[in-house]
């Protein structure tokens, strides 16, 4: 028989410092374990239990505490809740170097027998990871060089971000993403063990940060988000290593897109702010197009319409001036930029300009990149409907449903839900029948599930 447990005295003191109810708790956790792709029925009762003793179980804990730390403004653990033993929600091991846990995360999650408990935590909001010890273009690693990797290894790494970053854009974060993760367990970890010349390591780091990177972005595009996180913290560790703010940059730019995802906007904010403060040395154009369009983003979502106006100004006058490296990492499309534009002009209420912007980066996109063309056509026809523009909506709807059988992706399958419930009070219409009689045949993946990565 389980331990029977006395009342929960810390989870009281909680609500009370939060100033929240227990029905306002069970609503909010329901909220949040939506976005994380579960459906909770949680009521007031469940909270009085939880009081009296019980403890959830999965990752209701932890959805409780980042409840409780977006009603208290102050950082709560699922220890603090009383809901868990579990003291450590870090799942890092502070006596490991930052390459070392990154090596045990990717191989770990390359293991289905091992991945499960990795998929055991949710998104929460941690400090924002400051800048001050990213230094650009600084070579790292031993002083003394012998026997170790080489220049050709480290284009072979670099390979290996093109390489996925395209096959994410093509087909989702779910193809693959385990094949990444063991890549950079094993191969590209025995690349970081030998000594070398500075260059060459540094070189392998950066590429290894951006190798971490992707996997936050397809775990998130997967349906992962607390393991995506991880992935996002660990990538930003090495590009500190790296001495790399290029990636430093644009990995806090995709967590200020993940925070929007889940709905905490100050907090994604605070990372877009950082992610601007970080690129102003690169003097890539492209690079800060692609930090100061989300930062408007955010800003037109919290309702400050004069900064985000100002920055969308400032991002298209930036874009264009590319980096001269070559790579995912190193180019903006101007598709890309359309389809954050537009969602941005679209929060201010420029319905027409965001509108036609959209509609650019949907016909902009190249054929063979699936998911981004997907959600482009997606986003543009979930604002047509919205004005109840149908005949024009359906004709993105339908460009969607061509896309959608290549890809394995969770947001692409939550943008199908949406087109499909946007579309019901236009049922009666015949091109909106014949259109959810094709959303409803489209199979999602079973498992929740490669410019710049992101859009």
């Amino acid at each position: 028989m389980p331990r029977r447990r006395g009342p929960n005295t810390s989870l009281a003191e909680l609500l009370t410092e939060a100033d929240i109810s227990a029905a306002e708790l069970a609503r909010e956790v329901n909220r949040l374990a939506a976005a994380e792709g579960m459906s909770l029925r949680y009521d007031r009762t469940t909270v009085a239990h939880w009081l009296t003793g019980s403890r959830p179980r999965g990752l209701v804990p932890q959805l409780v505490a980042e409840a409780l730390t977006r009603r208290t403004g102050r950082p709560v653990s699922a220890q603090e809740t009383g809901l868990t033993d579990d003291a450590d929600e870090s799942h890092e091991d502070e006596q490991r170097s930052v390459l070392q846990n990154l090596v045990v995360l990717a191989r770990t999650d390359a293991d289905p027998a091992r991945r499960v408990t990795l998929l055991q935590s949710a998104f929460r909001q941690r400090s924002v990871p400051g800048t001050e010890a990213v230094v650009a273009d600084q070579p790292v690693g031993p002083s003394r060089h012998r026997a170790g990797a080489t220049g050709a290894e480290a284009e072979w790494v670099r390979f290996m971000v093109s390489h996925f970053a395209a096959g994410w854009y093509r087909y989702g974060g779910g193809y693959a993403r385990a094949a990444l993760a063991s890549g950079l367990g094993d191969d590209v970890a025995r690349l970081l063990v030998p000594q070398a010349l500075p260059a060459v390591r540094t070189a392998i780091l950066s590429a290894t940060a951006q190798l971490a990177h992707l996997l936050g972005e397809m775990s998130a595009d997967a349906g992962h988000q607390g393991l995506a996180q991880r992935y996002y913290l660990l990538a930003l560790d090495a590009a500190t290593e790296a001495g790399d703010r290029h990636t430093h940059a644009i990995t806090l730019r995709a967590m200020s897109v993940q925070a929007v995802r889940m709905k905490a906007f100050r907090y994604a904010a605070d990372l877009a702010d950082t992610a601007v403060t970080t690129a102003v040395p690169s003097g890539s154009g492209d690079l800060q197009a692609f930090v100061l369009v989300q930062r408007a983003h955010v800003q037109a979502l919290m309702g400050e319409h004069h900064s985000a106006y100002r920055d969308l100004d400032e991002a298209e006058r930036s874009l264009g001036r590319a980096d001269e490296r070559q790579g995912a990492f190193f180019h903006y499309p101007r598709a890309g930029f359309a389809y954050r534009q537009g969602q941005t002009l679209h929060r201010l209420g420029e319905v027409r300009p965001a509108l036609d912007v959209l509609q650019y980066a949907a016909a902009e996109r190249p054929a063979h990149e699936h998911r981004l063309r997907a959600l482009s056509q997606a986003r543009a026809a979930l604002v047509l409907l919205e004005q109840g523009w149908v005949d024009e909506a359906c004709v993105h709807g339908r460009l969607f449903v061509e896309e959608y059988p290549f890809l394995r992706s969770h947001r692409c399958t939550l943008a199908l839900r949406e087109l499909r419930a946007r579309l019901m009070p236009f049922r009666r219409l015949p091109e909106v029948a014949a259109l959810l009689a094709r959303l409803s045949s489209l199979t999602p993946p079973t498992e929740p599930a490669w410019g710049f990565p992101g859009i």
